[in-house]
């Protein structure tokens, strides 16, 4: 008895290859247009410290004489009241150590007054810095100058505000008390070491 031969055996069996480029052209193609379209923002963190309490009798200062020696302390304070802004040096209440500035006609701070006498503090009182060292901080891996004061604490400014006052007004008091324009127009750096409280 004869059997019908089989079709399997007589069908060719067909070898595909696969085509793999277009599918890297896609992924090149999506990659470019993600990196092309997509938006880098350099998140700036202002770093700030809560006031230091020292004890009486270690160091407080030169009670407004203005005249410092290394780790003698500058204590410049920026209080932020409801109708003004107060400046002050070496604890001084009184004379050119002591400055306040009220509200302009329509309600709002006098920043620009602020940063005038806080470059005349920088120029007159504090000067030049002693020494400069660059040194890598370890928190973000990047050679920062550091500039030594004849005051230990000369790039260093202590704002205080009453309770209510809105964030907005303190964000443009940490501005301005951060660097100022000099007379050839480079930003030098003014007071960029804060620390914040609140008026008691």
């Amino acid at each position: 008895m004869a059997f019908k031969p089989s079709r399997k055996k007589k069908r060719m069996v067909a070898n595909y290859e696969i085509n793999l480029m277009p599918f890297m052209d896609l992924c090149c193609v999506i990659v470019t247009v993600l990196l092309a379209s997509s938006k880098f923002v350099e998140v700036a963190l202002l770093e700030y410290a809560t006031p230091t309490v020292y004890e009486s009798g270690t160091g407080g200062g030169s009670q407004g004489d203005g005249s410092g020696s290394v780790g003698e302390l500058l204590e410049l304070r920026v209080n932020v009241t409801y109708r003004a802004l107060e400046m002050s040096v070496f604890n001084a209440t009184t004379g050119d150590n002591y400055a306040s500035f009220p509200k302009k006609s329509d309600g709002n701070y006098d920043f620009e007054a602020l940063r005038k006498k806080l470059v005349d503090v920088k120029e007159r009182v504090v000067g030049p810095p002693i020494t400069r060292s660059q040194q890598r901080n370890p928190a973000t891996g990047q050679v920062e100058l550091l500039e030594q004061y004849k005051f230990s604490d000369g790039d260093q400014v202590r704002i205080s505000a009453e309770g209510d006052v809105p964030l907005q007004t303190l964000v443009r008091i940490l501005d301005t008390c951060r660097e100022y324009k000099d007379n050839r127009g480079i930003f030098r750096p003014l007071f960029p070491s804060p620390a914040l409280g609140q008026i008691q």
